[in-house]
C-alpha cells in the first residue's frame, strides 16, 4: 500500500480535534490528537492513539492520568500550537487543572485514568476510564482534506 495514497483516503475522514495533556516531570505536557474516540458506557471510557516517538507515551504511562479536551472553533491557534515542537505550549495559552491534570479551557474536558495500553505499530493506544469531566457547549474544532473546518 502506498502510504500517501493511504494518507490521502484518512484525509477525507472529517473529525474533531482534542488536545491530550497529562505530566512529565512534574511540568505540563500536551499535543494535539485527531485519534480519539469513546469506547464503553459502563464504565465511561475512551481510546486515544499516539505516535512512539511522542513525550506523551512516557508522561502517560508515568502518571496513569491525562486528560482530553476538546477544541472548539475558535481554537485552531491552539491546535496548531499544540502540534508543533514549542515547549511553551502550556504559557501560551489559558488552561486549568483537574485533580492535578492540565486541562485545556474553552470545550469539554475528559480526565482520564489510564486502564490499559499496547503498542500497534508505530503508535500506542491508550484506553482511560474516565473519572471526571467538564461539559462545554462550545462547536467543535472540526479537522478535514488537511484543513480546519467551522461547523454548521
Amino acid at each position: 500500500m502506498d502510504a500517501q495514497k493511504f494518507k490521502d483516503a484518512m484525509s477525507r475522514w472529517a473529525t474533531g480535534v482534542s488536545v491530550v495533556s497529562s505530566l512529565l516531570d512534574g511540568k505540563p505536557v500536551g499535543i494535539t490528537v485527531t485519534g480519539f474516540m469513546s469506547l464503553t458506557v459502563d464504565p465511561p471510557s475512551v481510546l486515544i492513539s499516539i505516535d512512539n516517538r511522542s513525550y506523551m507515551v512516557k508522561a502517560i504511562e508515568n502518571t496513569k492520568k491525562f486528560t482530553v479536551s476538546f477544541l472548539n472553533e475558535d481554537q485552531e491557534e491552539i491546535s496548531r500550537l499544540f502540534a508543533s515542537h514549542d515547549l511553551e505550549k502550556f504559557n501560551k495559552t489559558f488552561t486549568g487543572y483537574i485533580e492535578d491534570v492540565p486541562y485545556i479551557k474553552g470545550g469539554t474536558v475528559l480526565l482520564c485514568e489510564l486502564h490499559s495500553n499496547q503498542s500497534i505499530f508505530d503508535h500506542t493506544i491508550f484506553a482511560g476510564k474516565v473519572k471526571d469531566l467538564i461539559i462545554g457547549n462550545e462547536k467543535p474544532l472540526i479537522y478535514w482534506d488537511r484543513k480546519y473546518i467551522r461547523s454548521i
